[in-house]
């Protein structure tokens, strides 16, 4: 069993070199259907604009970071009565393979987690509540999931199993909503606050459900961090590798994941990512699971206020393929 006491390792001002330039892809994601992810619809939308992150990120500054792990936590069933079933710590590799991370200083705020699934170690830079953008539908699927049995009964199996695929493997928007209409009884606020009474639950502190998709963000917006990114992704696959079926049901919808031009962009041939990705007009995020692989890991980057979209989305693959390297050297 590992230590469950949270060693807190704290390097202030880590001064990180600017990012190597990467070329930017000739084009953005390909994105599916009409309704797919949130930033294909927003830049249409003038009600629809980037909302500063709360204060949490107001500190922050580019290029500098404190590296820690995130903060203590506890747990047990699936997704634990908080964000761990078992804490994690950091140790020297990690610690190491962070403080080597090169974030770009003139391309937006970043955020970094990492997990070393096999040492069950973790530790983050600039862990702080950021725009969510489609990373909030992780936890519209896990507040379905929790509720999977009553949902079923009321809307039937085939339309929720439907609405989770399109939503998590194409990030489709309306399935998304369709959703949580349905965790609300046909209330979509009300299905806001089952996902929000989820987070809270599971100990995801930085994660709120403000709006819907497509929704304006001129009262309230979606907001999460890698480290809560990070822990959900934790419980899926623990929960996969003890056979929970909800678990393994979530494992499967994220492994299915269409939009791969970011953490699982330049990984070795062989290694398998099951991952979510979530993009606005100046958000570039991606979170995933590297399985398959000598060193299971889970990585998640969040990046908002980035000027230049494409060049973020090769980041975020050069610095996932960083990481994995580490691990397997």
């Amino acid at each position: 069993m590992k230590n469950k006491i949270l060693t807190s390792i704290l390097i202030s001002c880590i001064t990180l070199a600017a990012a190597t330039t990467q070329p930017c892809y000739a084009a953005e994601e390909q994105h599916v259907g009409e309704h797919s992810e949130e930033h294909t619809q927003t830049a249409e939308d003038p009600d629809h604009h980037a909302e500063p992150a709360p204060e949490e990120t107001a500190s922050i500054q580019e290029g500098q970071g404190t590296l820690s792990p995130p903060s203590e936590s506890e747990g047990g069933s699936v997704f634990g009565s908080s964000a761990s079933s078992e804490t994690a710590g950091t140790d020297e590799k990690l610690q190491g393979v962070l403080s080597n991370l090169a974030l770009p200083a003139g391309n937006g705020t970043w955020s970094v987690y990492v997990c070393d699934l096999v040492n069950n170690t973790e530790g983050a830079i600039q862990d702080a509540r950021m725009q969510a953008a489609s990373l909030i539908k992780l936890y519209i699927m896990g507040a379905v999931y929790e509720n999977y049995d009553s949902i079923i009964a009321q809307y039937g199996q085939s339309s929720v199993d439907s609405n989770l695929y399109s939503m998590i493997t194409v990030s489709d928007n309306d399935a998304a909503n369709t959703l949580v209409t349905y965790l609300g009884g046909g209330d979509s606020s009300a299905g806001m606050t089952v996902v929000n009474d989820f987070c809270s639950e599971k100990g995801y502190s930085s994660t709120h459900m403000g709006r819907l998709l497509l929704a304006s963000n001129q009262y309230d917006d979606n907001y999460t961090s890698v480290s809560d990114c990070g822990h959900f992704l934790k419980e899926v696959y623990e929960g996969s590798k003890e056979s929970d079926a909800h678990a393994q049901a979530e494992f499967d919808l994220l492994a299915a994941q269409t939009r791969r031009n970011k953490i699982p962009a330049q990984m070795p041939a062989g290694v398998s990512i099951a991952n979510k990705t979530g993009e606005l007009s100046d958000v570039e995020n991606d979170a995933g699971i590297i399985y398959n692989s000598s060193n299971d890991l889970i990585i998640v980057f969040m990046s908002e206020n980035v000027l230049q979209p494409g060049t973020a989305q090769s980041t975020i693959a050069s610095l996932s393929r960083q990481i994995y390297d580490s691990y397997s050297s």
